[in-house]
């Protein structure tokens, strides 16, 4: 073989390895090849493995990723419903869900992003339109909505997203948030009023229940004093009823001695110390101080 006819063997087959070439493209995990013809596409290959087209510039294989991705949105500067600034930086989890769709409206992963950039900032927008600031810095646990606004704008995020470009996207989430510098003062002012506020309620609660307890104390305390005088009357009452029935017993048993005995009170009780009195001792109480014989005790004589 001269060589002519050499160069001509190479060169064929130099030329049919890169039509080959230009003809074969390959399909990856979790990948989809779009084939167009003259810009236009004609079928869609999504199995993995070795695949087939007409060469180039007839044919051409477009890849798209289908793998989950993350993307930081830009720092965007939002208005709540109070008028207060705030500056976030959001992520958003997605992915490419309609291949198809997602090659006509967008094209290309960077292309893609930038999109959902714009879409997740409106969404944001409108949500946090809708949230006083303390919905997203509080000093109370109670009126943080961190969670329900980044549901309210994946939401929001996940319709226009699949409809316009063919993208599902699955999180969206505040990565970052901070405060144009003018609005601090005022953010602080606010946590400052919070927490006086509570402590305000702490103070109500606490003289709630003080008076409370001494009420239930004070009621407690009349019961037992009311329990207390009522047994003591009744003690009284029986202690008062049983010495008259000895007062009765005795006048009964022994007349004359507790006529004595009755007299010789009077007399302690008229008489005190260093007392003197000039009285007739033939009448009674006195007349006990002439001895039991002078006593006009109704005793007949048994002379």
């Amino acid at each position: 073989m001269n060589r002519e006819a050499f160069r001509m063997t190479v060169g064929i087959v130099a030329v049919v390895v890169i039509l080959l070439s230009s003809m074969a493209f390959s399909v990856r995990e979790r990948h989809t090849v779009l084939v167009t013809r003259f810009g236009e596409l004609v079928r869609i290959e999504d199995e993995p493995g070795l695949h087939w087209k007409f060469p180039w510039p007839i044919d051409r294989a477009v890849p798209i990723d289908r793998r989950k991705r993350v993307f930081n949105t830009r720092h965007s500067e939002m208005l709540t419903r109070d008028k207060k600034n705030a500056i976030l930086l959001s992520y958003a989890s997605w992915q490419v869900a309609d291949p198809e769709l997602f090659y006509k409206a967008v094209g290309s992963l960077d292309e893609a992003e930038k999109k959902l950039d714009g879409v997740v900032t409106n969404a944001k927008i409108g949500v946090l339109g809708r949230y006083d600031l303390s919905a997203l810095v509080s000093t109370r646990p109670e009126e943080l909505r961190a969670e329900e606004i980044e549901t309210e704008i994946l939401e929001a995020v996940q319709n226009s997203a699949r409809s316009k470009y063919g993208i599902d996207v699955d999180q969206v989430g505040f990565k970052r948030l901070s405060l144009p510098e003018g609005n601090i003062p005022s953010v602080f002012d606010q946590m400052r009023a919070e927490r006086r506020k509570v402590a305000a309620g702490f103070r109500a609660i606490g003289k709630r229940d003080a008076a409370a307890l001494r009420s239930k104390t004070d009621l407690e305390v009349a019961e037992v004093l009311a329990a207390a005088r009522q047994e003591a009357a009744k003690l009284r009452g029986e202690a008062e009823a049983e010495a008259a029935e000895i007062y009765s017993a005795a006048h009964k048993s022994a007349p004359e001695l507790f006529e004595m005995l009755r007299q010789l009170e009077s007399l302690e009780k008229i008489m005190g110390e260093r007392s003197t009195l000039i009285m007739r001792t033939d009448k009674a109480p006195f007349s006990v101080l002439n001895g039991p014989e002078a006593m006009d005790l109704g005793v007949p004589d048994k002379r």
